[in-house]
């Protein structure tokens, strides 16, 4: 799980200073990588059909989620700075506790009170930060987007925790990746502006997108949802170092703080025995 948190790190560092449009990125990353994976299902002599036929209507469902995230989480990475970006992205499990908690099915306790905290603490520094409004004019819809992301994150890891025992992790993975390209397949005719940036996505799915996703399927096999969140969260540890080395998008002090304070919060939710209890 941390390699495929690398992985995605880095292709979201990667992609967030490409030209082309982020529902672009998003089909063509999608498409691309879930076309290697089935057909590697297939080269390896697993049938891909009955996988299909196992996951039934929950397929397109999964694939809806993930074409609602990535759209969301690439827009919102060109929109705004990287650092808050994914750590709002990784937010997911806030909010799983917060409909816990509308549901009554998790107590305010101290800690939950804490967390809270220290997420409003964060946006408030987001929101009084300096942005560069030459290269971010519209950075607060990439937050919301972001947080958005973060909602179709916290439904596509349950559910996805709830099947991958029962399917093979590359089939899977395929027929779900290809299933969110299929439904974002519209927006690559955006391909059309820029061909070499169509090119950079189709190498930064087959060397980092195809494997994480791969590797995520597989450590899902093994792992809580919760357990998993807790080892996503050093995602940003390796894609704002990318962003910044690639594009010069390092981020302000101010971000870098509400970026770490996001994170520890949902360290600290995660880390709660409450969650052990569901």
């Amino acid at each position: 799980m941390l390699a495929a948190a690398a992985f995605w790190g880095i292709s979201g560092g990667l992609v967030s200073g490409l030209a082309v449009s982020g529902a672009t990125a998003a089909s063509t990353v999608e498409l691309v990588t879930g076309v290697l994976l089935c057909g590697l299902t297939v080269a390896r002599g697993q049938r891909l059909r009955a996988v299909v036929a196992a996951l039934g209507r929950r397929l397109w469902w999964l694939g809806l989620l993930e074409a609602v995230n990535v759209v969301c989480y690439y827009v919102a990475l060109q929109l705004a700075p990287v650092g808050p970006v994914m750590a709002l992205h990784l937010s997911a499990p806030i909010l799983l506790t917060a409909a816990l908690l509308l549901r009554g099915r998790r107590r305010l306790t101290p800690r939950i009170a804490v967390v809270s905290a220290m997420i409003i603490g964060a946006l408030v520094l987001i929101a009084a930060a300096d942005v560069d409004q030459g290269r971010y004019p519209h950075a607060a819809w990439g937050y919301v987007l972001a947080a958005v992301s973060a909602g179709c994150l916290a439904l596509f890891v349950t559910a996805v925790g709830a099947v991958a025992g029962h399917v093979p992790p590359m089939a899977a993975a395929g027929a779900q990746m290809l299933a969110s390209g299929l439904l974002l397949s519209p927006s690559l005719i955006g391909l059309r502006a820029d061909p070499a940036d169509g090119i950079a996505l189709a190498l930064i799915s087959l060397v980092l997108f195809a494997p994480a996703c791969w590797l995520y399927w597989t450590a899902m096999r093994q792992l809580a949802p919760v357990t998993a969140s807790t080892i996503l969260l050093a995602e940003p540890i390796f894609g704002t170092p990318v962003a910044a080395l690639a594009y010069g998008l390092a981020p302000t002090a101010a971000h870098g703080l509400a970026a770490g304070l996001i994170l520890a919060g949902v360290y600290l939710d995660i880390s709660d025995p409450a969650w052990a209890k569901g």
